[in-house]
């Protein structure tokens, strides 16, 4: 009996909160990669976080593409040049968000090479 409560009672327990998945802006000519691998494409689950983490030299800001019909828009607005600094989105709504810098410096439009795709499932 003992057993069988201690079971229930572990059952009923929240899970524990996964640490959120980190997407690095690496580079104008490298683009976004999501930390630990060499693509900017991720899939997570309803309610699951992302961190952007700039390691640039320069700013960026990673956002939803315009009219690309994501569930719903996100913009971290200016990532400062600091790997200690972090932006946390957590994405609610299942689908997909593509995903781009929308940052132009000079005759450098950082969209051609900075994107990726989050499917949250």
């Amino acid at each position: 009996m003992g057993l069988l409560l201690l079971g229930l009672l572990l059952s009923c327990q929240p899970d524990t909160p996964k640490a959120c998945v980190v997407i690095e802006a690496v580079s104008i000519e490298a683009g976004f990669r999501v930390r630990g691998t060499n693509s900017a494409d991720v899939t997570i689950r309803r309610g699951e976080c992302i961190e952007f983490v700039n390691q640039d030299s320069t700013a960026h800001i990673a956002q939803t593409r315009p009219g690309s019909g994501a569930p719903e828009d996100f913009s971290t607005q200016n990532l400062i040049p600091d790997p200690a600094y972090r932006v946390k989105i957590v994405l609610n709504i299942a689908g997909e968000y593509e995903y781009i810098c929308s940052i132009n410096t000079g005759n450098t439009v950082h969209a051609r090479t900075m994107f990726g795709k989050i499917t949250v499932r």
